[in-house]
């Protein structure tokens, strides 16, 4: 089931940006406990200036993406301008290939409509951006960064 996550999701939603981001390193209890506090305090701070989808089997998180939603300079009749960009798309290996990592951005892609967020971007790996495509994200040279 793929659900928006709450602050009660923290713990296993840090297990899940460690295996993300160190991938094949285990923290050690401490370490994991005063990352997944972090990420508590963070997603409480943030408010509804990120959103955080999650794959919910039975109990277990097997999956989640991130949206973090800004407000750009506003414009003359264009007061209100609201992007996202998609962030830390991932499911556990184990659960991969079964159209999560699809139910999962699609749902992203719905609370940033509902949240009327206008542009997403996101930053993929090559081997990836296929996978983005077929959801409907093009590719643009435009973007320049430092």
């Amino acid at each position: 089931m793929i659900r928006t996550a709450t602050l009660a999701d923290a713990p296993a939603l840090s297990a899940l940006r460690w295996r993300w981001a160190q991938p094949g390193r285990t923290p050690g209890e401490g370490e994991a406990q005063e990352f997944a506090a972090a990420l508590e305090g963070w997603m409480r701070a943030q408010g509804d200036r990120s959103v955080c989808q999650v794959a919910d089997l039975d109990g277990d998180l097997v999956g989640m993406a991130w949206l973090a939603v800004f407000e750009r300079v506003p414009n003359p009749g264009d007061t209100v301008r609201r992007n996202g960009d998609v962030q830390s798309v991932f499911v556990v290996p184990e659960h991969q290939g079964r159209g999560i990592g699809r139910r999962l951005v699609e749902s992203l892609c719905a609370a940033a409509d509902d949240l009327g967020v206008r542009k997403l971007t996101l930053d993929s790996r090559e081997a990836v951006m296929p996978f983005y495509e077929r959801l409907g994200f093009s590719t643009r040279t435009t973007l320049m960064q430092r």
